[in-house]
């Protein structure tokens, strides 16, 4: 009797303890980003790459650009990379960025700093995330409701890999070890799809639109609301709102997040800055 009572007890800490994850502002940029739509970390070379739409998010206007950031908040090349329409999404193979652009994948040799070249994918119309995988492959995410598409680029060209009924508006995409996390927000919902087989499952609900989305351990997933609400998403089924800048119009775009510093960084799209919050426990 005694040691169920002690079972009992500890899973009751346990699951208290797991409910207690909070985000408290570490720092912010200066208002001087030009519409902040997503954020990569670059581990091997421990920094952030900001994506920034400066116009439209559809306009072919060459505005956008890519800021460098320190992990602690110093803008290190406010326009890094010009030359941009609308970038938004990145990712890293090798020694190359690649970021979506509206139509196209552009690929940007991080040493150099400079546009090496662009990859239209077919029929795209709002290519959205990215996530590499452990070969190389990039994945591109279009979120439009003409064309709700997952592409791959092998390398050499971007091709249609995934689509149909349970891929509506894709947005945030994500690698979780052979699989690819997918932010379906036509249905609100995290899909897992198999690399190799490209069968899908829903993992959890969210319930709203999904920008977004990383996994953050054991917890489960981490996920933005664009409106401005961050959600840990566990996989116990419960969503848990962590932030929400809804009410003061702070979006919360494609966020990024910093595991050795635990910290969970966000561009705040019409806001003009990058928010980096720690997270931690009360």
């Amino acid at each position: 009797m005694r040691y169920t009572l002690i079972l009992v007890m500890v899973l009751l800490i346990s699951c208290s303890q797991a409910q207690q994850i909070v985000l408290q502002e570490h720092w912010a940029t200066e208002r001087v980003m030009k519409t902040p739509e997503s954020i990569l970390y670059d581990t091997e070379r421990d920094v952030l790459y900001v994506s920034n739409i400066n116009g439209s998010p559809m306009g072919k206007d060459q505005n956008g650009f890519i800021s460098k950031l320190s992990t602690g908040g110093e803008i290190l090349e406010l326009e890094w990379v010009t030359g941009l329409n609308a970038p938004k999404g990145a990712g890293i193979a090798g020694g190359t960025l690649y970021v979506t652009d509206i139509d196209e994948l552009v690929a940007i040799d991080i040493d150099a700093g400079t546009i090496i070249r662009r990859y239209p994918a077919p029929g795209a119309v709002f290519l959205n995330d990215v996530a590499v995988d452990g070969s190389g492959n990039v994945y591109i995410s279009d979120s439009s409701k003409e064309n709700s598409v997952i592409y791959r680029f092998d390398g050499n060209h971007v091709a249609a890999w995934l689509h149909g009924d349970e891929i509506s508006m894709p947005n945030g995409l994500s690698i979780d070890g052979d699989h690819l996390l997918v932010g379906n927000s036509g249905d609100g919902s995290i899909k897992r799809v198999d690399l190799d087989t490209k069968a899908i499952a829903r993992v959890a609900t969210v319930g709203s639109g999904i920008d977004g989305l990383r996994r953050y351990g054991e917890h489960g997933f981490v996920v933005s609301d664009w409106k401005g609400r961050i959600t840990l998403v566990r996989k116990s089924g419960d969503n848990d709102v962590l932030i929400d800048t809804t009410d003061a119009k702070i979006n919360a775009a494609d966020l990024e997040i910093v595991s050795a510093r635990r910290l969970l960084v966000v561009p705040t799209f019409y806001d003009d800055r990058v928010v980096a919050y720690t997270i931690g426990t009360p």
